[in-house]
């Protein structure tokens, strides 16, 4: 039986039929990861009827909801990482595995040598990467992004050049097939939040809620670096979280070390996963939040809780898709946005750096 809801197409179009499982995870699992290749596995049959493929071809996948009105859709378009097929000992046994990837992994592959003079900004390094590397770009700017401090890099990898850029902005970074896009600081204000809850009628969803561990997002003692530098410190303590910047001076590391101490030390309990079974889901609203800067509004034993979605993960069966949010609490971005329900409530928020 072949698997619901998903098409995937080569440009053409061409289609790639017989669909058994599909599995796509992207973004991070807590806010202390860096980031990674967003990557998806592809199980089919019918080796006979598969189109040719070829390493760096864009394959577009797209997930379906019909049970919703509209239709509910998610576009993911991603690259082609490898093609491996197996052969049992008749036909009916054979089975191909395509694997794809988003453009995090262009940047975990290549090097970049480049030279920024002081008071450059994180957008035109952003966007230089991008275009060294031969990648699209897209950036959203709600604030005046930071400036560099003279930088040189030589021959490095260029995934670990864009981590150093962002943390210098603390905006955040999403990956396309074969592109980036990048938010500068302030992007709270664009996030969007999807209700879900256990209080009964449409807003019965969710199959389940993890709490996480406090240890696995926590931090009291953050320690920046700029270009390899001596470490600026911001807060004591046993729990250390450590980063490297491009900032333009010591204040600056010093406020982006304030600004991630603030954020890391916060002890709210708040749920890490999300988990939808998209089987039984009527609204749109879960394939609606796997779009960019999306949120969580979530009922739960009378309270209520707001997240930030920073990754997420959807797995498919012939049987059922499942598709589980990695959530951060909207008080580790504690970002003032003012008029916000979310961002701009009294004693909630603070100014960024």
């Amino acid at each position: 039986m072949a698997i619901p809801y998903w098409t995937a197409e080569l440009p053409g179009p061409v289609s790639i039929t017989n669909i058994q499982t599909v599995t796509v995870t992207s973004g991070r699992r807590v806010l202390t990861d860096f980031y990674a290749a967003g990557r998806a596995t592809i199980v089919g049959r019918r080796v006979d009827l598969l189109p040719t493929i070829n390493i760096g071809d864009t394959v577009t996948l797209r997930l379906y909801n019909p049970n919703t009105t509209p239709t509910s859709l998610v576009v993911l378009p991603l690259r082609v990482a490898d093609l491996q097929i197996t052969y049992g000992t008749v036909a009916a046994m054979d089975t191909w595995t395509l694997s794809l990837e988003d453009a995090f992994a262009t940047l975990g592959r290549g090097r970049i040598t480049r030279t920024w003079s002081a008071g450059t900004t994180t957008k035109v390094a952003f966007e230089d990467v991008c275009t060294d590397l031969g990648l699209s770009y897209n950036t959203i700017v709600s604030q005046a992004p930071k400036t560099l401090s003279a930088t040189t890099v030589t021959d490095e990898n260029a995934l670990n050049v864009m981590q150093t850029i962002v943390n210098t902005e603390q905006g955040l970074l999403y990956a396309y097939s074969t592109g980036l896009a990048l938010y500068t600081r302030g992007w709270q204000q664009y996030t969007t939040f999807y209700a879900f809850g256990d209080a009964g009628g449409a807003n019965t969803t969710y199959q389940q809620v993890q709490f996480m561990s406090m240890a696995d997002n926590y931090a009291t003692y953050v320690l920046v670096t700029i270009n390899g530098g001596t470490p600026t410190v911001a807060g004591t303590g046993d729990y250390s979280y450590r980063l490297d910047t491009y900032a333009l001076n010591g204040s600056e590391a010093l406020s982006v070390a304030q600004y991630v101490q603030g954020a890391l030390q916060d002890t709210t309990a708040v749920p890490n996963t999300l988990s939808v079974l998209l089987n039984t889901e009527t609204s749109t609203r879960t394939l609606d939040a796997i779009n960019n800067q999306s949120g969580v509004t979530l009922t739960l034993r009378g309270q209520t809780y707001t997240a930030n979605i920073i990754g997420w993960t959807i797995s498919s069966t012939p049987e059922q898709t499942r598709v589980t949010f990695q959530l951060a609490g909207t008080e580790q971005y504690n970002y003032l946005v003012l008029n916000n329900s979310v961002y701009g409530t009294l004693n909630n928020n603070r100014l960024g750096f």
